[in-house]
């Protein structure tokens, strides 16, 4: 009987290691281990041109994730030597109560790119007062906004690229016709957009590649399960590379911050780098 006893107290004790290290890491260690993920694309079976492309996504600065981190992270992102860095959204967790919004731009501005710096709305870039605050923080930072917009960049070598960026679909307007307007098929089509799940309303050969946020990959992970919660507009797309048709691709990026509880397991924060062969 003192054998079964003293091996259920021992059984007890492991369990409650285990899940005293499950919170720690949960909420001290894996919400700061920055992971870069890269991946090379083939736009093209004539390939001759490449560029590298490197995302970030909701930042959602506040409480959890501050200005030092985020001066840290520029300097993360500017030692990938991007040619076009895009953000997908969700600058700020909630503006109207973050006291360092004046220091944003002067920071953000020194992220370097060769071809520019991209942007567009997320849910909390209007909500939580950001609509008052969001595009003057990142003109002033350098980024060129798109709100149902498309840009064209040309490369050294003469080829096109096509920078499509969607509003934001739970507190914006996003409209695709509007977006795609004079977008030539025969460039290399490059698509923003803050919730993944509305790339399904877009027909897959309108662009190459659809880089999307909001879902922090469910900030929580269960191991042979997936993310425990994801948010409206994220619940068929929550985490990583798909393939929609033979020659289209979206990414979910995992964002860098967290929001409502700051806690991340199995799923730390990501940079994304794409390759893209033209």
């Amino acid at each position: 009987m003192k054998r079964v006893i003293w091996r259920v107290i021992k059984c007890l004790f492991i369990l409650s290691i285990v899940v005293i290290g499950i919170i720690v890491s949960a909420c001290k260690i894996e919400p700061k281990r920055l992971v870069t993920r890269e991946f090379e694309v083939e736009l093209s079976s004539e390939s001759r041109e490449s560029i590298r492309v490197v995302q970030f996504s909701d930042v959602h600065l506040g409480p959890n994730y501050s200005l030092q981190q985020l001066e840290k992270l520029v300097d993360r992102i500017n030692e990938l030597e991007p040619d076009i860095i895009a953000f997908t959204g969700d600058l700020i967790d909630v503006a109207s109560e973050f006291e360092g919004r004046s220091e944003i731009s002067g920071i953000l501005g020194k992220l370097n790119s060769r071809y520019g710096k991209y942007a567009i709305w997320g849910n909390h870039d209007y909500g939580g007062g950001g609509v008052r605050f969001y595009e003057d923080i990142m003109i002033k930072s350098g980024f060129k906004l798109l709100k149902n917009q498309n840009s064209v960049i040309e490369l050294d070598g003469g080829q096109l690229v096509t920078i499509i960026g969607l509003d934001d679909a739970m507190l914006g307007h996003p409209d695709i016709e509007k977006s795609f307007a004079g977008v030539n098929s025969q460039e290399a089509k490059l698509l923003l957009l803050h919730e993944p799940d509305l790339v399904d309303e877009i027909e897959a050969d309108r662009f190459d590649l659809a880089l999307a946020g909001h879902s922090h990959g469910g900030q929580v992970v269960v191991p042979l399960f997936g993310p425990l919660v994801t948010p409206p507009f994220a619940k068929i797309y929550t985490k990583g590379m798909y393939q929609l048709a033979t020659d289209t691709y979206l990414y979910v990026n995992s964002g860098i911050g967290t929001t409502k509880i700051a806690v991340r397991f199995w799923n730390p924060p990501e940079l994304s780098v794409f390759d893209l062969a033209m």
